[in-house]
């Protein structure tokens, strides 16, 4: 059953043929003024303007032209990497399950397509919805079918998913816990400059802020495959918050690099975060 978390989003001015909710940059039968223009060059008498036309030195016919309102396409790449395995205060593959289902039911009630890909070790078609489509069965389908057993290896298909999305800008949501090479960001919104791109970062206090001041911890690198022992202590605790804290500073100087702002998800996916994101652009 698709969850009631529907988001509100806008996305900057463009250039697209089918009409929709967002702003464009065509000229059509929207109600948002943009320019006046000769009645020869836009032969539709029904929006002649007699002020215009009278105060035109040139004598002619002068008809108002509107910005036509213009449908997106609006994608999610998921990070299905191991380290989206964890289970912290929250299970991070049923974020990305709460997230695919709620970017699609914000698009579809928006009226516009939605795209997913899901980014493991491989492109697999199973985790695949491109092109865009207005349809909601198929990604039923695939929320139904991710479970923690299909999170595994690493991320390098990320760099593939740029393959798969349209020509034209769209609106594109990457969910990731981005615990990867900076490199490999960076190569991956080098593909993705086209395009509006909203990274979300998946974390989870657990991992980090709610560690046990003392006492004795196991540890697992779930990517790699391996675990350690480790004794907590306060000194050990603060290095790993300054850690975190230090990874959040480079992520953050990334994405800005790259013009746009990470949106940080530490207590699962929130659909009012999302939505905040876009009144606070």
């Amino acid at each position: 059953m698709l969850r009631n978390d529907v988001f509100y989003y806008r996305k900057p001015a463009q250039y697209a043929i089918f009409p929709g909710a967002h702003p464009g940059q065509m000229a059509g039968n929207g109600f948002l003024f943009k320019q006046h223009r000769a009645l020869i060059s836009q032969p539709d008498p029904r929006h002649i303007d007699l002020r215009a036309s009278l105060l035109n030195p040139f004598s002619e016919y002068r008809v108002k032209s509107f910005q036509q309102q213009s449908r997106l396409d609006v994608f999610l790449l998921a990070d299905f990497s191991a380290s989206m395995s964890y289970h912290g205060h929250n299970s991070k593959p049923q974020a990305v399950i709460d997230c695919l289902l709620s970017v699609a039911q914000s698009a579809h009630a928006t009226g516009d397509r939605f795209g997913f890909i899901g980014c493991g070790q491989t492109l697999k078609h199973q985790w695949l919805i491109a092109p865009a489509s207005l349809q909601l069965g198929r990604v039923m389908d695939i929320a139904q079918q991710i479970s923690p057993a299909v999170f595994a290896g690493k991320a390098e298909s990320l760099l593939e998913a740029p393959d798969y999305l349209p020509d034209s800008a769209a609106l594109v949501f990457v969910l990731s816990d981005f615990h990867m090479p900076v490199r490999m960001i960076q190569n991956t919104m080098q593909r993705l400059n086209k395009h509006t791109v909203i990274p979300l970062v998946l974390w989870d206090n657990k991992a980090y802020r709610d560690l046990p001041r003392w006492g004795v911890m196991r540890l697992a690198d779930l990517e790699r495959g391996k675990a350690r022992t480790l004794w907590m202590r306060p000194g050990l605790n603060k290095k790993i918050q300054a850690a975190y804290a230090q990874r959040k500073r480079l992520l953050q100087h990334c994405f800005r690099s790259f013009g746009c702002e990470p949106l940080f998800l530490e207590q699962g996916y929130q659909a009012d975060a999302v939505s905040q994101y876009f009144l606070q652009q």
